[in-house]
């Protein structure tokens, strides 16, 4: 300050300071910052239960779990390929309810359908092929296992098959016809290739081998896209081969895709809505910036006099 003003005027001007009054301001000004900052996180305790409803499709995901969705002919295999496109499917169907049927050589039901997302995914992570001990791929098991996640009255039923489409029933298509009477709706999503793949099982000590049919021979796995177009026509959906993220999006957003169906109300179990209280912390912060700027920073009044030595106006005290 000395530099701006002269010396022997300093001590007028300064007078009547309060330099614990300066360090309280400056305090209030550091707690109003401090507590807004906490208002800016949005604190939140204390909630009430409240109802969840939403409006969306009833869908049940069915995945093959059979040993023919070890083959590596889409990396890093079919089923891993298959789970990545279950939860694919969960992000995009964001209101909608899903369900996990399993199958290999029968079939169950993994997942009751929910709009619980770490319900399902938690379902799809723990699939493999000993899910089910049963050897084999049953689709027909799958299509009626589906059938059984509905309930009476539900609006839309919806049936999406990943499987690389070996079935080895052959009662699929007649399951599929029974089921489109009873208002199923079956979408079929292909994964693997029509060239095929031998398929190769890892044993305890890490050992990899050929599987092979009873008579010895090295099992080779093809995709069989005839029988998944067959069942989808039937079911009133549609066949896909998956490639990518974007098989998802046109299964939701093709002209007659999971988004074109109307969409029920579904009444879920209570949920914890818990409140908001940034409005405290704010509100203390407003007081710490209200008292900062009310408080003065001098102890008394003052007044401008002219000084008896220079004859110009310095700040004295009133008396």
């Amino acid at each position: 300050m000395q530099v701006f003003i002269q010396a022997r005027l300093l001590p007028g001007l300064v007078s009547g300071v309060s330099r614990a009054r300066l360090k309280i301001r400056q305090a209030c000004l550091v707690l109003a910052v401090a507590f807004a900052i906490i208002a800016l996180a949005r604190p939140q305790w204390g909630f009430d239960w409240q109802e969840v409803k939403q409006r969306g499709v009833d869908v049940v995901v069915g995945i093959d779990t059979s040993k023919s969705m070890l083959a590596k002919d889409v990396a890093p295999n079919r089923l891993a390929r298959a789970k990545l496109a279950a939860l694919d499917l969960m992000k995009v169907a964001k209101s909608d309810r899903l369900g996990v049927v399993a199958f290999a050589g029968s079939a169950f039901l993994q997942c009751p359908l929910t709009i619980d997302d770490a319900a399902f995914r938690q379902s799809i992570e723990t699939l493999d092929v000993n899910t089910i001990p049963e050897g084999g791929t049953a689709l027909a098991d799958a299509i009626e296992t589906a059938l059984t996640a509905f309930k009476e009255g539900d609006n839309h039923k919806v049936l999406v098959l990943m499987t690389d489409g070996e079935d080895h029933d052959s009662g699929a298509v007649e399951a599929a016809k029974k089921a489109a009477a009873v208002g199923l709706r079956i979408y079929t999503i292909g994964i693997g290739t029509s060239e095929g793949e031998l398929l190769r099982v890892t044993d305890a000590q890490g050992h990899e081998d050929y599987i092979r049919d009873t008579e010895g021979n090295v099992v080779k796995s093809h995709l069989n896209e005839g029988l998944l177009q067959e069942i989808a026509t039937i079911g009133g959906g549609f066949y896909l081969r998956l490639s990518g993220a974007r098989t998802i999006d046109t299964l939701y957003e093709a002209p007659n895709g999971l988004a074109s169906l109307p969409k029920a109300e579904h009444q879920e179990k209570l949920v914890k809505q818990y409140h908001e209280r940034f409005h405290w912390p704010l509100g203390i912060a407003i007081v710490f910036l209200i008292v900062e700027m009310l408080l003065p920073e001098r102890t008394r009044k003052s007044e401008l006099a002219p000084s008896p030595v220079t004859g110009s106006r310095t700040l004295v005290h009133a008396k």
